[in-house]
């Protein structure tokens, strides 16, 4: 069996994402019905390649183009100020439920049950470790509008997936500033926090890739089959792209970090999760 490839660097990873001869790992074969976690991840574009992702994606995006990420931070801003400090990193979670047509009313189980899902979402745990998640992914459908299987799928998707990740960048900015000993005037915008959090904490460490026939990295080529670890981490830090890897570059930020992916598949919610994250900031960072 072939050894997994670890690809680290800044360049190697993009070069990964970007080409078509890396594709996403094919999901398990999973008897569970519709509305469980195994159709979830046979149905969303997270999992999907060629046709299907291409018409998931793009269901995605028409859901997204609805949301103003500027309405988005405000409403984020808001709701971060109602909730206690420890609940604020999941107030995007309710922020976007609501973008997505669940009901004001209706939000008290969505963070739990969102909560559930992504707990297990990427794992490829067995069938008996995921039953919480399956009734989970049942109540987060019952919630949010009907319609056609395939943009539900997608609906539920955006919370899982949007979940830990942003309230991981959350995290990761407030512990920024806290090692930085800045405050009040002396912070710098939160937009750059923000930008900043998303390149040393990595709230997405990394993705997988599997090689199909022909797949060629840095010149070399890789056995078709052979699944291929992508560190966004340790690509956020590469020294030939940031001049001080490992440091807060507060003043002036160093474009491409790679937490939102690249290439082929880049990540459709970059702009939303980005403007939820800030408007949580701005309520707890405020004064």
């Amino acid at each position: 069996m072939t050894p997994p490839l670890h690809v680290r660097d800044h360049a190697g990873v993009r070069a990964v994402l970007a080409d078509p001869r890396f594709a996403v790992p094919a999901v398990p074969e999973d008897p569970r019905p519709v509305g469980g976690l195994g159709w979830l991840r046979r149905t969303t574009v997270r999992f999907s390649e060629g046709a299907d992702h291409d018409r998931r994606r793009a269901v995605v995006e028409g859901l997204l183009s609805r949301l103003d990420p500027a309405d988005l931070r405000a409403s984020a801003r808001t709701r971060a100020r109602e909730v206690p400090a420890e609940a604020a990193p999941y107030v995007p979670v309710e922020v976007l439920a609501v973008g997505l047509g669940v009901l004001p009313g209706s939000l008290a189980p969505i963070v739990p049950a969102t909560r559930t899902v992504a707990a297990v979402y990427l794992a490829g745990a067995p069938a008996d470790a995921t039953a919480p998640a399956d009734n989970a992914v049942g109540t987060l459908v019952a919630l949010l509008p009907g319609g056609d299987p395939e943009e539900v799928a997608q609906r539920v998707a955006l919370l899982v997936q949007s979940c830990e990740g942003t309230a991981g960048l959350i995290r990761g900015a407030l512990a920024m500033v806290d090692e930085s000993g800045l405050s009040g005037p002396g912070l710098p915008a939160t937009e750059v926090l923000v930008a900043e959090a998303l390149r040393l904490t990595s709230p997405v460490p990394g993705t997988r890739r599997r090689a199909l026939p022909g797949a060629v990295l840095a010149g070399r080529p890789v056995a078709e089959g052979t699944e291929v670890v992508l560190d966004f981490a340790a690509a956020n830090r590469d020294p030939t792209v940031f001049p001080d890897p490992d440091r807060p570059a507060l003043d002036d930020p160093t474009p491409g970090h790679l937490t939102f992916g690249h290439g082929r598949r880049p990540c459709p919610a970059s702009a939303s999760a980005t403007a939820l994250a800030c408007g949580v900031l701005d309520a707890l960072l405020e004064g």
